[in-house]
């Protein structure tokens, strides 16, 4: 062993020794744990401050960038609420599947031709009537789904006397559909349907007994009939203005003109 080494080794046994009969007294020990202790605890609060630090700038990133109030939903919320038929719905035959049913009444219009009036015509206690809507029927005569032709809200539901089960739903713009001659109903008043919803099933009725089993279907408009069929997969907004006044109150029998009346054999 070299000189250098043998004084570096005299140096660490008085320094060995000394380490040894301090550790021997009854304080050193916890002081040594309490001195890590505090350590610790500095280390851990210094960790800490820097987080919130962090967070702190972190907020204030965002409070740039988004000054709104978090508790309140985005978007403008003074918006009204869109109403059911404010779609871009157009008018549709009130059946599930148009490929089995057809047109066998049609509506009164009073500039078509002679003809077309008379045909138009309605049979019903000895005489003919307009008629205000037009009628579908199933080629083999059986009943068949009836279905709303838009969507809105059912106003009448109940069975009439004369023209059988019937229910009217309500649209934006002052438009009701009309359903006549159902079998039964499938809906309440009150009640919101979709467009393509069940009604009830296709039937018979007094008014118009010679049409069989069918379903009466009627576009009004501010109260007056227009013909459903100048208007299919077109919107609300292609319906005249009438004004209400010189509307009709309800379908039922009127007298027609002169020229297309006619007498019961």
């Amino acid at each position: 062993m070299s000189n250098h080494e043998e004084k570096q080794a005299s140096k660490r046994e008085p320094m060995q020794a000394k380490l040894k009969r301090l550790m021997k007294k009854r304080w050193a020990v916890p002081a040594l744990y309490l001195g890590l202790a505090a350590v610790v605890i500095t280390t851990f609060i210094w960790l800490a401050g820097s987080g919130e630090d962090l967070a702190e700038e972190r907020d204030s990133e965002f409070d740039i960038e988004y000054s709104g109030d978090l508790e309140e939903p985005m978007g403008d919320t003074d918006e009204d609420a869109v109403p059911v038929t404010s779609t871009n719905e157009v008018f549709q035959l009130p059946v599930l599947d148009e490929n089995e049913v057809a047109v066998v009444g049609t509506f009164f219009d009073y500039e078509s031709s002679e003809e077309d009036r008379a045909n138009a015509l309605i049979r019903y206690n000895n005489s003919y009537h307009q008629n205000t809507g037009i009628d579908i029927s199933n080629e083999d005569g059986e009943s068949f789904d009836v279905s709303a032709a838009m969507s809105g809200t059912v106003t009448k539901a109940e069975e009439d006397a004369l023209f059988g089960h019937v229910v009217h739903i309500e649209h934006d713009e002052d438009v009701v559909t009309i359903y006549q001659a159902l079998e039964d109903l499938k809906v309440e008043v009150g009640q919101t349907v979709k467009q393509g919803d069940l009604l009830g099933q296709a039937g018979r009725n007094l008014y118009n007994s010679e049409a069989g089993v069918h379903v009466h279907f009627e576009i009004r408009k501010d109260g007056h009939p227009v013909n459903p069929m100048n208007y299919m997969d077109q919107p609300m907004s292609a319906l005249p203005t009438t004004d209400p006044e010189e509307a009709p109150e309800s379908r039922g029998p009127e007298e027609a003109p002169e020229d297309v009346q006619m007498e019961e054999s």
